[in-house]
């Protein structure tokens, strides 16, 4: 492991707690996949072409199932967990039960919701499709949504004081007494377009707090189990900072913006921020090049890997995450990608197929995986 290059705490202004974590990216090195990950699987997304995914976004896995937005057409499709298809969640419209565009996807047990703020509502279905009930959304923002509370992000903030973070207590009081706001909106920031991720609040499954991944800057905020702030976890990259009056400056330029990522080597952002069992994974680039970086849960000590070889199965890697499982880290690929990187490293090689390893999908799959289907890469971690 690369050593910890850092870690401090500090009270905003506001009096609210800040985590810095230093990260030195000139540390990264290659790394066997086997020193973290322990499998490598891949499940063939199998739909039909009269009814395909279109741009598959947001994506929920359970233990048995597969939840895939497909953000076009705004349907959920529901796997199994070997990629057959059991479901298609939605009608496209604005009349009750249907849907035009999805802004939040959630499982819960036999339920699952979709927000749509265009509508300002929350539909509830079956996962076998049936229409439960609809109702309005308290707020047009990303959020979670547990039993006894919600939590809620604005990109733009929220109300008189502008606040980003919104926790809305489920006890029927008055809205003084049940919402609580937090961190208002950073002075510039209404410059930055408006972006919603696949991912939005993650629990972890260890601690039960949340963390919610924010764009335009190095920031993770952390929030306790019961929904309250608890800090801010700001990463500084050093020298491979991109300043943020910088960042303010090229806001909705996005031409400029592209030129000046090419000529700098800075971090772009957070890709991910993911939290496991035992340690966070997160990803962050430059431009073109993607780094993945493991942590302990106290950020003390830290591993920047740059590039990997594939000492599972000799497959080729793409250093790309959409979503994760509790254990997994999850990306996405277009079936006749993976077919020809499969061809390219392969290709008049002597390979011998066992039951469940990438040359037994590969050919139980062979004439799919040339149509345009999308292929889940699965990384179990240790």
């Amino acid at each position: 492991m690369v050593g910890f290059l850092g870690c401090a705490e500090k009270e905003l202004e506001t009096g609210l707690s800040e985590e810095v974590v230093k990260i030195d990216l000139s540390e990264a090195r290659e790394a066997k996949l086997s020193e973290f990950f322990q499998s490598v699987s891949y499940t063939l997304l199998d739909y039909t072409d009269e009814l395909p995914i279109v741009n598959g976004y947001k994506m929920v896995v359970t233990k048995d199932e597969i939840f895939v937005e497909s953000r076009e057409t705004a349907k959920v499709f529901v796997f199994d967990n070997s990629g057959q298809l059991k479901n298609v969640i939605g009608q496209f419209g604005d009349g009750p039960g249907e849907i035009r565009l999805i802004d939040g996807l959630f499982v819960n047990g036999d339920t699952v919701r979709i927000d749509s703020e265009y509508a300002f509502k929350y539909v509830l279905f079956s996962k076998d499709g049936k229409f439960i009930k609809e109702d309005k959304l308290s707020y047009r923002a990303s959020a979670i949504y547990e039993p006894d509370f919600s939590l809620y992000y604005f990109q733009h903030g929220e109300g008189p004081d502008q606040w980003t973070y919104i926790r809305e207590d489920k006890s029927g009081g008055k809205p003084e007494e049940t919402v609580k706001g937090y961190l208002p909106m950073r002075k510039g920031f209404e410059k930055f377009t408006s972006f919603a991720g696949p991912i939005g609040f993650l629990k972890d499954v260890e601690t039960e707090e949340f963390y919610y991944t924010e764009p335009n800057d190095y920031q993770v905020q952390n929030f306790d189990t019961e929904g309250y702030y608890k800090r801010t976890i700001r990463f500084d990259f050093g020298k491979y900072n991109w300043p943020m009056e910088m960042r303010l400056e090229l806001a909705g330029k996005g031409r400029e913006q592209n030129d000046y990522l090419k000529e700098n080597i800075v971090v772009a952002g957070l890709y991910d921020f993911f939290p496991f069992q035992n340690l966070f994974f997160m990803s962050a680039g430059t431009y073109g090049k993607t780094y993945w970086i493991f942590t302990d849960k106290k950020f003390t000590s830290i591993d920047i890997i740059q590039d990997w070889e594939n000492d599972l199965d000799g497959m080729k890697l793409r250093q790309l995450s959409w979503t994760k499982s509790e254990d997994e880290i999850i990306y996405q690929i277009d079936s006749r990608a993976f077919f020809n990187d499969y061809k390219e490293a392969f290709n008049g090689k002597s390979v011998e197929s066992k039951p469940g390893d990438i040359h037994e999908f590969f050919e139980k799959n062979r004439d799919k995986l040339q149509e345009e289907k999308i292929v889940l890469v699965s990384y179990k971690l240790k």
